[in-house]
């Protein structure tokens, strides 16, 4: 997977390579290069060595591909079942095949074999495979105990004498321990930031440490710090082709087509023999609308690239037979294919609405939609990216009449907005979504929530028309304390429709007092209030009639009188 961050998984510098060495070498570098298919054609024909198949394993984890991970492992362990390399990559399988107990074993097992020359790099390979795979939703995997033992693994490195230490292993350490406390505590990049910083100390030529602090910086949206952050790690690196894709997507993202195929040129020529390649090709027929040539294009990189194809060419299908050919129902498996191969951490928030978009002509699809973007805003540690997924949604499901759910995801938003950064038009919306989709107790509370918060107009209209709805006949209390709140707060109102709004809210009351309740005494009050309101006069001359014929039939020997108001 071309694009994806790396997450370091104990870099095993330190173990022994023998007669592999050179070659070994050269697959873990195109591996911490970002060159996965570089990586696996390297590697394949090293699975003799113990660290050849703990290199290609990591490599097709990488990717995602965790079948031929799997296989490498297994095969390997079979003559080196006591290797600690192997045993944190088993450990890590296990996670992803949501056997936490299992890893742990293996964890601890790794840690038990490791010898002193190597327990340091295992440590680390094992802090850096629970913190990979731990995520918000399921929670699978001891992120504490990661977090734990990479400290520990920091701590002990740190103090070995300067000319004893090996730099490139406490770089990796402290980037790992970063991403680990990213995992820990969501959205606190202070204390991870302090790491990766660390780790540049150690080792300056560490472009892993600039990438991860870029993606903090991506996280809140600092977009000039994020590619400066991004330039610093390809000066360290100029190979590291993570940071390279991101600065990509970037300038694609601004639709910069010019600096975004300098940066491809870049990835071509940083790994030439790559068929992801094609997927720029792709790209580029996509947002020109040449949807077949896009469509023919991404096909190639997948059936060239086969397991190693960015995930992103299956995204580039989809948009393409939505958009392009109006066709749903035949981007759904290319959608399904790009969340199965893409890593959960690389996900964008337009991504859920794409999946949204493709399931929406599907009957019965409706909870699986609304439940994709709930997991959505679990899984990213972003705020920025959690609202703007809620947001999305939000209008995804407004535009296809779901107005409840439309309602839920905006509810939602005002759950995870800091206090600090909600505004009135956050309870309009959701207030206004529940009331179109019938949900009336629940939009009520959306628009007292409004006039409570922001003492505005509309709150306290909003809010005595949906109680007029559901609670006509004054159960619960609510139909005649609204009104009473409308009609204060319209007097001071300057609005040009204030007195309008007193007339229209007093005749509610007094309908109801004097239809419903035939409690003419409490009915009359608020027609002098809807008479004294009333700038027409047709209208005050109507309100008079109405106070007159209502003080009249107050006689024992009469009965109420009936009206209506219009």
């Amino acid at each position: 997977m071309i694009n994806k961050s790396i997450h370091l998984a104990a870099l095993g510098l330190f173990l022994s390579a023998g007669v592999y060495a050179q070659s070994v070498q050269d697959g873990k570098k195109a591996f911490f290069d970002g060159k996965l298919y570089e990586a696996v054609n390297i590697l394949k024909s090293q699975t003799g060595n113990p660290e050849g198949a703990y290199w290609l394993a990591k490599t097709y984890i990488e990717h995602d591909d965790f079948d031929l991970a799997n296989s490498v492992v297994s095969q390997a362990m079979g003559a080196n079942a006591n290797d600690p390399f192997l045993l944190a990559a088993k450990g890590q399988l296990q996670l992803i095949n949501k056997k936490p107990a299992d890893a742990m074993q293996s964890f601890n097992a790794a840690i038990a074999a490791a010898g002193k020359g190597n327990k340091a790099a295992v440590l680390n390979a094992v802090g850096a495979a629970i913190a990979k795979e731990f995520n918000n939703i399921e929670q699978i995997g001891d992120i504490n105990f990661a977090v734990q033992k990479l400290e520990e693994d920091y701590a002990t490195e740190k103090g070995v004498k300067e000319k004893n230490q090996n730099k490139q292993l406490l770089a990796d350490i402290a980037v790992n321990l970063g991403d680990a406390l990213r995992k820990q505590k969501p959205g606190d990049g202070s204390k991870p930031f302090e790491y990766y910083q660390e780790a540049l100390m150690y080792d300056p030529t560490f472009a892993q440490a600039e990438f991860r602090k870029a993606l903090i910086f991506k996280s809140q949206r600092n977009y000039p710090m994020f590619m400066e952050r991004l330039d610093k790690a390809i000066a360290a690196n100029p190979s590291f082709v993570p940071a390279l894709y991101e600065m990509y997507y970037y300038w694609l993202g601004t639709k910069d087509m010019k600096s975004a195929q300098t940066v491809a040129d870049k990835i071509k020529a940083a790994a030439p023999q790559d068929p992801n390649n094609e997927y720029f090709t792709a790209s580029t027929y996509y947002l020109n609308k040449q949807y077949d040539q896009a469509i023919n294009s991404a096909k190639s990189v997948i059936n060239s690239a086969k397991d190693l194809a960015n995930p992103s060419a299956y995204k580039v299908i989809a948009y393409s037979l939505i958009e392009g050919k109006k066709d749903t129902a035949a981007a759904i498996p290319y959608v399904e294919d790009y969340f199965k191969k893409q890593h959960k951490d690389d996900f964008m928030p337009k991504d859920y609405t794409l999946k949204a978009m493709a399931y929406s002509t599907t009957p019965g699809k409706e909870q699986l939609m609304f439940n994709t973007y709930l997991d959505a805003i679990k899984a990213d540690t972003s705020l920025e990216n959690k609202i703007d997924i809620l947001e999305d949604g939000g209008k995804f499901f407004g535009s296809k009449g779901k107005y409840e759910m439309q309602g839920d995801l905006y509810a939602k938003l005002i759950e995870i907005k800091p206090a600090a950064r909600l505004s009135l038009n956050d309870f309009w919306f959701a207030g206004n979504a529940y009331m179109r989709g019938g949900s009336y107790e629940t939009a009520w509370k959306m628009f007292d929530a409004m006039r409570t918060k922001y003492n505005n107009r509309y709150g306290y209209i909003m809010a005595q028309r949906t109680s007029a709805v559901f609670d006509s006949l004054n159960t619960q209390n609510k139909l005649i304390t609204d009104i009473d709140k409308l009609i204060e707060f319209s007097k001071t109102d300057t609005a040009a429709d204030a007195k309008n709004i007193i007339v229209s809210a007093a005749m509610s009351a007094a309908t109801y007092y004097i239809n419903v309740t035939k409690q003419n005494q409490k009915g009359i009050p608020y027609l002098q209030t809807a008479y004294d309101a009333a700038i027409d006069p047709k209208a005050k001359e109507q309100i008079k009639s109405f106070i007159d014929c209502n003080i009249y039939i107050t006689a024992p020997e009469t009965s109420g009188a009936v009206f209506f108001w219009f």
